[in-house]
């Protein structure tokens, strides 16, 4: 505004000038057409600086229009962007409600792993954990036929493993780059083997590409109280996926192992609960797994956890089963759908675990209760042929696939 307050203001002084001085330089002229001529140029200086700066601002408006069009562009390119993210980790369903819940969580996890420095005794009773012991435990007895040796095995490679604080450094590293992977292996229906489940695993990618198994960086995480942050993320891994698998399968189930420790603690139970609420629409697909010692050991607390957790219709799976002489039915009422057993303690002539009943009444028994038996660890074609002569429903083991990345996975 004072621009142009100033610029008129010389207009008129120089149009003043004219109209004084024209009767002066030019003794023709009356007095009056000086005055005429100096508003006349006014005028003219007037209009033309209307005509410039019209122009000028019409140009700077479309300047602006134009970045304020691309601007928006990139808005919403960056909407789409963040809409195709938030669609991949809630879902094609839209459930904001579950994403918010694992945001929550991961918060938690993150603010673990920056306190969680130095090695925990008691609070590692309080951490919310989803055990890896099942698979570190079939890894120790199949890691050759996997190529994956475990950290404390024996043998002509040993020295070319990671040592403790290469490996903490690398769980470290990759919890930070969110480089916890989920792996998945195979659980076929017998004699078809087709696959109607997959059991998920956690592995850390570290710098150079390499992949750490549970059977390497296990006891070194939980010595750094870090496995309780590894296996969480494994949860969250897993529930995302079977969102995504949903839309294409739903008939797929996966199983994940959750410890005791996670029901026995009060405050990341009623979380954990309230995280399973949210997807419960999942629960067909999500079967939670205990290993037999923690479902003995139960305490009258985690008890009441797990029969929240069945009121929500989660199933349940025992592994690491040494025993048939369960209660069938109290398994039943329980929601335990799957008992997991060493496929070598089912084959025919073998002695046997010990059950309340005749071998042969095994699968009638579990049958009316709705339970079925899941051959683990089955390594050749002569363990399936045994398999079927005892009617066992499912078998899992390197036979029919070892674990591998989702993306590799049909």
């Amino acid at each position: 505004m004072l621009y142009h307050s100033i610029i008129v203001i010389a207009y008129a002084l120089t149009a003043t000038v004219i109209a004084v001085q024209a009767p002066v330089y030019m003794p023709g002229i009356e007095p009056a057409a000086g005055y005429w001529a100096g508003g006349v140029f006014f005028l003219i200086c007037a209009l033309v600086h209307d005509f410039i700066m019209r122009h000028v601002e019409r140009a700077r408006f479309q300047r602006d229009l134009q970045k304020m069009r691309s601007d928006l562009d990139m808005a919403e390119s960056g909407l789409d962007r963040f809409d195709n993210i938030l669609g991949r980790l809630a879902g094609k369903d839209g459930n904001m409600d579950s994403f918010a819940a694992e945001m929550q969580i991961l918060r938690k996890l993150l603010k673990q792993l920056s306190t969680d420095q130095k090695p925990r005794e008691k609070e590692a009773e309080e951490e919310f954990v989803l055990s890896a012991d099942a698979e570190v435990a079939e890894e120790r007895e199949e890691g050759t036929k996997d190529k994956e040796m475990p950290r404390n095995s024996s043998g002509p490679n040993e020295e070319m493993l990671p040592r403790d604080e290469e490996i903490l450094e690398i769980v470290r590293a990759g919890l930070q780059e969110n480089k916890v992977d989920l792996y998945l292996q195979p659980i076929v229906r017998l004699p078809q083997r087709r696959t109607l489940f997959y059991e998920a695993f956690s592995r850390i990618r570290g710098p150079r590409g390499e992949v750490i198994t549970p059977g390497q960086y296990l006891t070194v995480a939980e010595n750094a109280g870090l496995i309780g942050t590894i296996d969480n993320l494994l949860l969250i891994r897993c529930v995302q996926l079977i969102r995504r698998v949903r839309q294409r399968n739903a008939d797929i189930g996966f199983f994940v192992n959750v410890s005791s420790r996670t029901l026995n603690d009060t405050a990341f139970f009623r979380q954990f609960v309230e995280f399973l609420d949210q997807n419960k629409d999942l629960s067909e697909s999500l079967i939670l797994e205990f290993p037999q010692e923690d479902f003995d050991n139960a305490t009258e607390a985690t008890q009441k956890n797990l029969a929240t957790l069945a009121k929500m219709g989660f199933a349940f799976s025992v592994d690491h089963v040494h025993r048939l002489d369960f209660d069938f039915g109290e398994l039943g009422k329980r929601n335990v759908r799957y008992l997991k057993v060493a496929a070598v303690e089912l084959l025919p002539g073998r002695p046997g675990l010990p059950m309340e009943i005749h071998p042969d009444d095994l699968h009638e028994a579990l049958l009316r209760e709705n339970i079925e038996l899941i051959a683990s660890m089955v390594e050749d074609e002569d363990t399936v042929i045994g398999l079927l002569d005892v009617e066992v429903g499912f078998g899992q083991g390197f036979l029919f696939g070892v674990p591998r990345p989702p993306q590799s996975v049909n």
